[in-house]
């Protein structure tokens, strides 16, 4: 598997400079290298993990989102998938979701969301000179997460500040906060 620091700095704990500065700059955080050290270890049990890279890692309240290389979740069979979540779930204590990261923002977005539909993405250009990227999606009871955590994942991996819109409301419907 590869990663964004080096195998041997990962399983030391002692890292290399240019390693080093990738942590002081805020490109590898805590959260990544617990993942990446986590992911190093099942690769022994989960074979298929070695034709993948890792991308970064998002921890927000409850959920713990796991980004791979663009193509890579598809080189591991869905058991196998069920698998990898439910002991890094068991390890860290935390819900988790193995998403693929796009070139293409919306396309990231749609990955981010589902099993919910993006209807429409607009940019918002606000009068402080940033953009805002409002999605409308069809309805509130498909988003399996929170806005808030789709928001908090989408800055961290894209950079895109995420506000979400719903074409339908659900009435009653009240969303879990673990997920």
């Amino acid at each position: 598997m590869e990663f964004p620091v080096c195998s041997f700095d990962l399983r030391s704990g002692i890292f290399c400079p240019k390693c080093e500065d990738k942590i002081r700059r805020g490109e590898i955080t805590e959260t990544d290298l617990k993942v990446m050290r986590l992911l190093m270890d099942l690769e022994k049990q989960v074979p298929q993990l070695a034709g993948t890279t890792y991308k970064k890692s998002v921890e927000y309240n409850t959920l713990l989102f796991i980004i791979f290389k663009e193509g890579d979740l598809s080189k591991i069979p869905y058991p196998q998938q069920s698998n990898l979540r439910k002991r890094i779930g068991d390890l860290t204590r935390l819900h988790v979701r193995l998403l693929e990261d796009a070139k293409d923002s919306n396309k990231f977005l749609q990955l981010l969301v589902a099993p919910a539909r993006i209807m429409a993405v607009n940019k918002i250009w606000l009068p402080d000179q940033t953009e805002e990227t409002r999605i409308i999606l069809d309805e509130e009871r498909n988003l399996k997460i929170s806005p808030e955590a789709a928001a908090v994942v989408a800055k961290q991996v894209k950079g895109i500040n995420l506000r979400i819109d719903f074409e339908r409301r659900s009435r009653g419907y009240r969303r879990s906060k673990t997920h």
